[in-house]
Formats: structure tokens, sequence, C-alpha cells
């Protein structure tokens, strides 16, 4: 008898397979996705129903569909976080819930830096605590072209430090749209190693006590993907002394970088003087390139609202290595199209 981990894993690979197929004509890909829909509903029909589970899951969902409604959007946000976390991931209300909340997240991110333009001009000086951390974005270097493949990927190291640093005790992660916006609205350029004096604004705006800012420097080999070098650079800032507490730099071949990557990460948290590590920080998340590659260029391609393709990349990666977590939640988030919050809370409003 297969366990719920075994079954979300089935379900997961045929959403990965099922994406592999999408670049492929329009009647193969309608009839792939009727057969697709048929598993999953064949597999859900399956389970013992859970009622507990099911009174749990809509309640949350009408809880964040009231916030959505009275333009809450935070609160939505907290609601069916939390409904993505606990409901079963083939039902359509958990899919469509997933989607919304990557596009509510962006919102979220635009309304938080008015706020904070507001707040900068009636108190600039926001005291901030060394263990609120924001990931600046990593600057993209080294040359680029078909044989390094098509995707930047600092948004992936970016990813997976994030993840990592979240598993530590303590550390809260600012979300990386709300700095990433903030950054775009300050017009603060990406550097290799940005000055702390540059950072201590945004950062006391975001609330943030460390700033962690570098690169990510990638470059094909003569023997082909997998081949060629691989550096990421860091630099943890104090924000409240004004002062780098440490630079990391790790280099290597592209096939090692999820080892340069684990790298980074200790010698951030060695910089901030923690030492208590727990063992999921040190958890690889995949040790393929081709996969790490194809989860790179996913997340390229979602930022550029190219859904469909961001599908398709993700579930690539997941194809390559099953076990490739991070590509299976971004396959997960990914939005079926782009929405405006007044379309989302007219399709959530028809729905009730």
């Amino acid at each position: 008898m297969k366990t719920a981990f075994q079954t979300r894993r089935l379900m997961l690979m045929v959403l990965a397979l099922g994406a592999l197929w999408l670049s492929g004509c329009a009647s193969w890909r309608d009839s792939w996705q009727s057969w697709q829909s048929r598993q999953l509903h064949t597999q859900s029909a399956k389970k013992p129903v859970d009622p507990a589970g099911q009174a749990r899951t809509e309640q949350l969902y009408q809880q964040g569909a009231v916030a959505l409604l009275a333009n809450d959007v935070d609160g939505a946000i907290v609601a069916w976080r939390e409904l993505a976390r606990v409901a079963p991931v083939h039902l359509a209300r958990t899919k469509a819930v997933r989607g919304y909340l990557t596009l509510l997240d962006r919102e979220a991110a635009r309304r938080f830096a008015r706020r904070v333009a507001l707040r900068e001009q009636a108190a600039p000086h926001t005291v901030t605590d060394r263990l609120h951390v924001a990931l600046f974005p990593l600057a993209n270097q080294g040359p680029s072209g078909a044989a390094t493949g098509s995707a930047p990927f600092n948004r992936a190291v970016m990813a997976m430090i994030t993840t990592d640093l979240s598993q530590v005790p303590g550390l809260t992660l600012l979300e990386r749209e709300k700095v990433d916006t903030l950054v775009q609205e300050l017009k603060l350029a990406a550097s290799p190693l940005v000055d702390p004096a540059t950072v201590a604004a945004p950062a006391r705006l975001l609330g943030a006590g460390t700033v962690i800012a570098g690169s990510v420097y990638n470059e094909a080999g003569p023997a082909g993907p997998g081949s060629g070098r691989y550096r990421i650079n860091t630099a943890v800032s104090d924000v409240m002394a004004g002062r780098v507490l440490g630079v990391q730099q790790a280099e290597g071949r592209q096939l090692e970088f999820f080892e340069l990557q684990k790298r980074v990460v200790h010698g951030i948290l060695q910089a901030m003087d923690i030492r208590d590590i727990p063992p999921a920080v040190n958890r690889v998340h995949t040790k393929s390139w081709a996969a790490y590659a194809q989860f790179a260029n996913g997340l390229k391609l979602l930022d550029e609202n190219r859904f469909d393709e961001a599908r398709q990349a993700f579930g690539q990666a997941l194809a390559i290595d099953p076990a490739f977590a991070m590509a299976e939640q971004a396959l997960l988030a990914t939005p079926q199209k782009l929405a405006t919050l007044e379309e989302i809370q007219a399709e959530v409003k028809a729905a009730r």
C-alpha cells in the first residue's frame, strides 16, 4: 500500500512528464492533459475521505476569500498559504490557490514598497534586528550563450540559500518579492559586494538587521554542460554597525554547484556567529546540473510571466530528478495565467 508521500510523488511525476510534452502539438497536448486529469481524479477517488481535513481546507479557503474580497491581501496570503501546506495537491482548489498566491505575493510586495516609501518620509531610521535577514538580488556574471544554457542562475542560488537559511531557528528571512520590489523602487544597482552604507537605508526600511549581497559567475566548459566553472560570491553586512561581517567565495566546476552553494551558506552563518546549524541546512536540493539548469530557467520564465514555459522547465527538472523538492514546489506554485488583483477577486467571488 502506497504511503501519502509516495502517492504525492507519483502525482508530481505525472505532472512533470506532462510538462515535457507542453511544446508538442495542441491535439496531443489536449489529449495528455485530459488523461492526466483522469489519472489525478482516479487517484483522489481511491483516497479515504477525511472530513476533518476537508472542513479545515474549506475554512482556510473561505477565510482567505473573505480577506481577499475585503482587499486584505496579506490576510488572504496567510490563510491560503496554510491551505496550500495542508491541502492535497491534486485538488482543483489547491492548484488555483497556489497560483493565486504567486500573484498575490507580487501585489503584497508592491503595497509594501508603497507603505515603506511613506514610512521613510515619517521615520527613516527603523530599529532593526540582526536576525532579520534580507537577501538582496545577486548579480549575474560571466559569459552567456547556448553552451551555458539560457537561464541566469542568480535566482536559483538565491532560492536555495533562502531555503537553507530558513531552516535555522531564530532567523527570519524577509520575503524575496518584497526585497526585490523595494530594491527596484529605490533603483539600487545589483553589484557583487554592495557597500554597507549603500544598503543601510533600504535595509532599515525592510526591517533587516543583516544584508546578504553578491554575485554568481557561470562559464561553460569545453566538455559540455556541467564541465564549466561556477563561482558564488556573497558578503554579509551588519546594518546597524555599518560594516561587513564577512565575505564568502566558493568556486569550482559546474557539477560541484551544490557543494559550492552549501559552502557559501555555512560561510554566511559563520559570519553571523551562528554555530547551532540544524541538519536540514545540509540537505542537498539536487546533485543534477541538468535539473538545476532547468529549475533556474523555470524561475527566470516565471518572473517573465511565461507560465506555460515555466511549468515545462520545472517539469523537466522533476523528470530528471524526481526528488528535487524545490522544483516540485515551483511547479505547483506557477499560475495558470496572469491575472490582476481585481480579476482574482472576481474569480473568487464567482466561485463562492
